[in-house]
This record gives structure tokens, C-alpha cells and sequence, in this order.
């Protein structure tokens, strides 16, 4: 071969060969393309719930009587006495005086019962009258009392022989309520001793109520 033919051989690989460089200088140059990030969501608040706040009814107080309801007479109700031995001691004893409509209508009591002593030598009342016990249990209201339906006053009583008096007997007790003229006896429970003069309180009265006092 001719050194001619040589050279020319040469000169085709070395423009074969730079073709070849300038496509892969063409190839690395060529831009990437970016990538962005996907945006992240936001999420949504939840909402709090509000607790709904009921107001508890309010309980209607009991009625104890309808409105023109007449008082009770004396020959309307009956009366009588029951002892609470397990609630007296150390000097002190205590009886529920219950008054029971026995009439055909209604009728309606208020107030302290007036209760006095009655000597069984005489037949006379008494010591004084009950002084008031205001109601630790039951507020002083008006009672309505429908037929066969009862009324109560707790009665507090102390023993005779705890006051210097002279003692009698005594077996009953006159009441008499805020809208009567004269006083109604009922028996006592058992015989008790009260004092012969016009002084002493042995016995005073709770407010009547619809329902025996319970300690």
C-alpha cells in the first residue's frame, strides 16, 4: 500500500471519530429535565364536636293543697296519738298526733296545733300551752286533706319529774287547731305525769304535715 493510500485511510477513521465524539458531546449536554415534587395535601381540620349540655328538669314540688279548699272543722277529722319509743331517751319523748279527714269532702289544715295537758284528778288542762317547735323536717304549709287522707304533728315532750312541780296524772290531751274555737281531746298513748300549775311546757308542736317526720 502507498503512503498515499494510508494517509487518506486515516483522514475517514478520524472524521469517523469525531463524528462520533460530537454526538456524544451533543447526548451529555442535552438537558435533564427536573423533577418537581408532587405538593403534599393539606389535611382537613376535623371538626370538634360540641357537647350538647341538657339542663335537668327541675323537680315541681309537691302540692299540698288546691286553691278555695275550706279548713277542717272539728267534727271533720279524727284524732290520735302514736308514741316513738325508739326515737325518745334521756329525758325526752316524742308522740305523732295524726289528724284524719273522716268527712266526705276535702278539707285543708295549716299551721301548729295549740296542745295542752289534761289532769286525769280534774279533768282540767294543764301546764301552758305547747310552745311551737318550728319544723326542722317540714316547712310550716297548707295541708289538703282528700277523705281518709291524714295530717301530722310531731310532738316533743319531756318527763314531769324533771321540773320542780307538783305531778299529776295525765291521760289526754286537749287540741285545738288555728281555725277552731274549742279544743278536741284524743287519748294519750299510755298514762305520763305532767305538771299541777299553769307554768311549765311539757309538750310542744311541730307544724302539720302531710307525712310523718322520719330522723
Amino acid at each position: 500500500m502507498t503512503s498515499r493510500g494510508v494517509r487518506g485511510r486515516n483522514r475517514r477513521v478520524g472524521v469517523a471519530c469525531l463524528a462520533a465524539g460530537i454526538v456524544l458531546l451533543a447526548g451529555c449536554a442535552a438537558p435533564t429535565a427536573s423533577t418537581s415534587d408532587s405538593p403534599t395535601p393539606t389535611p382537613t381540620p376535623t371538626p370538634t364536636p360540641t357537647a350538647t349540655v341538657t339542663a335537668s328538669p327541675t323537680p315541681s314540688p309537691t302540692p299540698t293543697a288546691s286553691a278555695g279548699v275550706a279548713a277542717c272543722g272539728p267534727n271533720q277529722l279524727a284524732l290520735s296519738l302514736q308514741s316513738r319509743p325508739y326515737d325518745s331517751g334521756a329525758g325526752n319523748f316524742f308522740w305523732d298526733l295524726q289528724l284524719t279527714n273522716n268527712s266526705s269532702v276535702e278539707c285543708a289544715v295549716e299551721g301548729y296545733p295549740a296542745v295542752s295537758l289534761v289532769s286525769a284528778n280534774s279533768g282540767d288542762t294543764i301546764g301552758t300551752v305547747s310552745p311551737e317547735e318550728p319544723g326542722r323536717f317540714f316547712p310550716v304549709a297548707l295541708v289538703s286533706l282528700a277523705p281518709g287522707a291524714s295530717a301530722f304533728s310531731l310532738l316533743h315532750l319531756g318527763q314531769a319529774g324533771a321540773y320542780s312541780c307538783t305531778t299529776v296524772p295525765v291521760t289526754e290531751l286537749a287540741v285545738t287547731l288555728p281555725d277552731w274555737a274549742d279544743p278536741r281531746r284524743v287519748a294519750t298513748p299510755n298514762q305520763i305525769d305532767g305538771c299541777d300549775d299553769t307554768s311549765t311546757a311539757i309538750v310542744r308542736s311541730g307544724p302539720l304535715a302531710p307525712d310523718r317526720v322520719v330522723f
